[in-house]
């Protein structure tokens, strides 16, 4: 695993280089997995969006990192807030993780896309955000996501029930790049560049995939 910390306060700056990384792998022949996430991070997802090809987008299917569950379009969900904040991708095939199921249903449907799409896919790429807790995705610590071993689980976790991806499903992942910004966040960097257990802070999964880039105010160079 390749990880390297990157220092700007210029989000414009990480959405053009996720948006040179994702153009440089679609075109004919190719299928790209991009997972988006809610929460502080969205605001690169967004801006990456509008800079991608429009000609190119038929080689890309996006989905969720994690999302509440609830019904179809609930004002909680991370996907109706991407849509309302505009995100759009014409051409792209967009798979949202609600679909008016019960939760079983719903997970094991997300799981489902999450296997098919990591086997068909040519390049797997997530973008992620880290919260003050060390969560990152819908793995909050202790919690049973953290230790699964399927590719996405739901489980209550108080205010929300959260569906999401697992450590599992970031294994499978080409490349991951995070997006973390404010000072009650730079404990947790300084975390992730040490080898912790899991279980204390969620994001050190995210070293599990074939790349790490991490965009953060705090710290540059290199990683693990």
């Amino acid at each position: 695993m390749k990880l390297s910390f990157q220092k700007t306060t210029n989000s414009e700056i990480v959405s053009d280089w996720l948006t040179e990384v994702i153009a440089a792998q679609l075109g004919p022949g190719k299928k790209v997995l991009w997972l988006i996430p809610g929460g502080s991070a969205m605001t690169v997802a967004i801006k990456t969006a509008l800079k991608l090809p429009v000609d190119q987008l038929g080689s890309l299917t996006l989905t969720l990192t994690d999302e509440r569950y609830g019904p179809v379009g609930h004002p909680d969900s991370n996907w109706l807030q991407l849509q309302n904040a505009g995100l759009h991708l014409p051409g792209a095939t967009r798979r949202p993780v609600l679909s008016g199921h019960d939760m079983q249903t719903t997970v094991e449907n997300f799981a489902d896309l999450l296997k098919t799409q990591t086997q068909q896919a040519s390049y797997t790429i997530g973008l992620f955000g880290i919260g003050e807790d060390g969560h990152t995705a819908g793995i909050l610590p202790g919690s049973k996501a953290v230790k699964s071993g399927e590719l996405a689980v739901g489980y209550d976790a108080g205010k929300y029930k959260r569906i999401t991806i697992t450590p599992a499903a970031i294994a499978k992942l080409d490349e991951a790049v995070v997006y973390a910004s404010g000072e009650a966040k730079h404990p947790e960097l300084d975390k992730l560049g040490k080898k912790l257990p899991i279980e204390k802070q969620p994001a050190q999964a995210l070293k599990q995939a074939g790349k790490l880039t991490i965009f953060n105010d705090y710290k540059g160079g290199s990683g693990l």
